[in-house]
């Protein structure tokens, strides 16, 4: 995966935010849809090439690119055995930790840095 680590970092904050807020559907205007909505953004600007959502999917990004312009996401999400967003947001933190571990950062090192990158989010 060729996205820089501070991108995963952020990536891997934003979206653990989006999961430990969000439960049900979420209003336009709740913590959980504009969580949603950041996600989203940032997903679009550091994952451009679809390789971190195609690695969970368990595809190649051409084939994630092919079946997107036929597809939904949710739907591609639905067939490859995720209930909806929130189960594939849980995996993505995962995998996101699991890259961060492979890179060389430890469970201290992510929470100290987690931790000066929320003051800053909030």
């Amino acid at each position: 995966m060729k996205i820089a680590t501070k991108a995963l970092v952020t990536l891997l904050i934003v979206t653990a935010m989006t999961v430990s807020v969000g439960g049900g559907t979420a209003s336009a205007l709740s913590p959980a849809a504009v969580g949603d909505q950041k996600l989203e953004r940032l997903q679009q600007h550091h994952d451009r090439k679809l390789e971190l959502r195609a690695s969970i999917l368990g595809m190649t990004t051409e084939e994630l690119r092919s079946e997107l312009k036929e597809r939904s996401f949710d739907t591609i999400l639905k067939k490859h055995g995720f209930k909806d967003r929130k189960a594939f947001h849980k995996a993505m933190v995962g995998k996101l930790k699991d890259e961060l571990t492979r890179r060389g950062w430890n469970e201290k090192k992510l929470e100290r840095f987690i931790e000066k990158r929320m003051k800053r989010l909030q």
